[in-house]
């Protein structure tokens, strides 16, 4: 086979829908809830999901080739370690995200996007992803669940660094329901964390954590966009600026700002592109470009995105995963 074969063969599996339509059925249908420890059958699976049992077993074979299930010759169907994700139950579970269809409808419009349009979501959807978020209460909920476990997964290996460069008393902006403020509770007894994030978004936090840590730890409301707290030793904006075009991102930096004082520091946790080159992470900007409008930046897009906000890049950390602490301090 010549190059061209080959890589004709390489675009072709990239183009290939197929597989992430497979994962939203086995997802939306709820397979994966229904197949117990010992396996089952699909005749089974498909009386407990009401689905069609023929062509169950064809999605359970093209999942098959997926590593997601494990059929064998007496056609007894089990989970592999994979397929577990895909249960409600399941800690990290991948379930409620591979359901959403939004997600995957959202891109149809992808090149009007591209043309200078608004967010494919948005165009897709009649509305942003936020605002459709909070006008259905189950899908707040199911959102912010899922965003504290990326950030407890996504932030943990950034756990030494952030817990030797934060000041005693930390505000979590735009925290969501408290994975990154946990995270540093649990790591560090004498730090204090204030969360906050927007009402509806703080009703979410779990009961559990305003008991368990006392008067170390509290939520309260506020907007971002509108004000921020003033005096803290150190600010942190866990995967939020990336959700905003550059003219939104500096306004909240420039927000942030008003707030430090002298020895503050505000420290971002984003992906850090590079220069040049491939990188991976750069389908995840093209994610925010589609979803929200954001972007994913580089190191001195960072810089040149603080510089206005009266900030200056001090420091880049960067982890053992794809998200890196960025300090800034203000400037002068």
């Amino acid at each position: 086979m010549n190059t061209l074969d080959e890589e004709r063969r390489r675009l072709t599996e990239m183009f290939d829908i197929a597989p992430s339509r497979v994962l939203y059925a086995v997802s939306v249908l709820g397979v994966a809830d229904r197949v117990p420890p010992g396996g089952s059958t699909v005749e089974r699976i498909a009386a407990a999901v009401g689905t069609d049992a023929q062509r169950l077993g064809r999605l359970v074979r093209a999942a098959e080739t997926l590593g997601i299930f494990r059929v064998d010759a007496a056609g007894t169907v089990r989970l592999t370690p994979a397929g577990t994700l895909l249960r409600s139950d399941q800690p990290g579970s991948l379930r409620a995200e591979f359901s959403d269809n939004a997600l995957f409808t959202a891109w149809g419009p992808f090149a009007e996007t591209v043309r200078g349009g608004a967010p494919s979501y948005d165009l897709a959807n009649g509305t942003s992803i936020f605002a459709g978020m909070s006008g259905d209460p189950g899908a707040l909920v199911t959102f912010h669940d899922h965003m504290r476990m990326r950030a407890q997964q996504l932030y943990r290996s950034l756990l030494p660094f952030l817990l030797k460069r934060c000041a005693e008393d930390v505000v979590d902006l735009a925290g969501g329901t408290g994975g990154l403020s946990e995270l540093l509770l649990e790591g560090d007894a004498a730090v204090r964390v204030t969360l906050t994030d927007l009402p509806e978004v703080i009703a979410l936090v779990p009961p559990d954590m305003l008991r368990r840590y006392g008067d170390r730890f509290s939520a309260e409301p506020g907007d971002m966009r509108a004000g921020i707290p003033r005096g803290y030793g150190t600010y942190l904006l866990g995967s939020v600026l990336h959700d905003w075009a550059d003219d939104q991102a500096a306004e909240i930096l420039r927000r942030c700002a008003d707030g430090m004082v002298p020895g503050s520091e505000l420290i971002l946790l984003e992906r850090v592109l590079a220069e040049s080159g491939p990188d991976p992470r750069r389908m995840g900007d093209m994610w925010m470009m589609a979803m929200t409008g954001g972007r994913e930046r580089t190191r001195q897009e960072w810089a040149e995105l603080a510089g206005p906000a009266g900030l200056t890049l001090r420091h880049v950390h960067h982890g053992a995963g794809e998200i890196s602490a960025v300090v800034l301090g203000r400037s002068g």
